[in-house]
């Protein structure tokens, strides 16, 4: 089968048919593939989608017209998004740290010391020898 433009312009290379029973170039022109029967075959001299279609040669793009009232160096757009969730992630923080400090300050007072350290630090009477040799 011939290269040809199919029906959306694309460019479509030439291939061989001959994989096996499939030798002939069948279809449509827009539409090519290979088959077996000589009688569904396509004559290719029919067609004329053997170049760019008109369509598609739409010509250059317009020149793009500088704005001299745009300058995108001035354009601050971006600047201000990254400001607007600086401040929203800082609130964010200073709500987590302010709750988590009410937390605890309103948390009941525990008593830091620990029974054994009160047990060693409680007066235990005087001491004497026979205590000491007892132990």
């Amino acid at each position: 089968c011939r290269g040809y433009f199919d029906v959306m312009g694309q460019w479509d290379p030439p291939f061989n048919c001959s994989s096996g029973e499939f030798i002939f170039c069948c279809g449509t022109c827009g539409f090519r593939f290979c088959c077996k029967f000589k009688k569904t075959r396509l004559d290719q001299s029919t067609c004329t989608n053997y170049e760019t279609p008109l369509w598609m040669n739409t010509g250059k793009p317009p020149s793009r017209i500088d704005d001299p009232l745009h300058d995108p160096t001035r354009d601050k757009t971006n600047l201000i998004v990254y400001i607007i969730c600086g401040v929203v992630a800082v609130m964010v923080l200073v709500g987590i740290f302010t709750k988590l400090g009410l937390e605890k300050a309103h948390r009941p007072q525990r008593e830091h010391m620990s029974r054994a350290l009160a047990d060693v630090m409680r007066p235990q009477g005087p001491c004497t020898t026979d205590h000491m040799e007892r132990d």
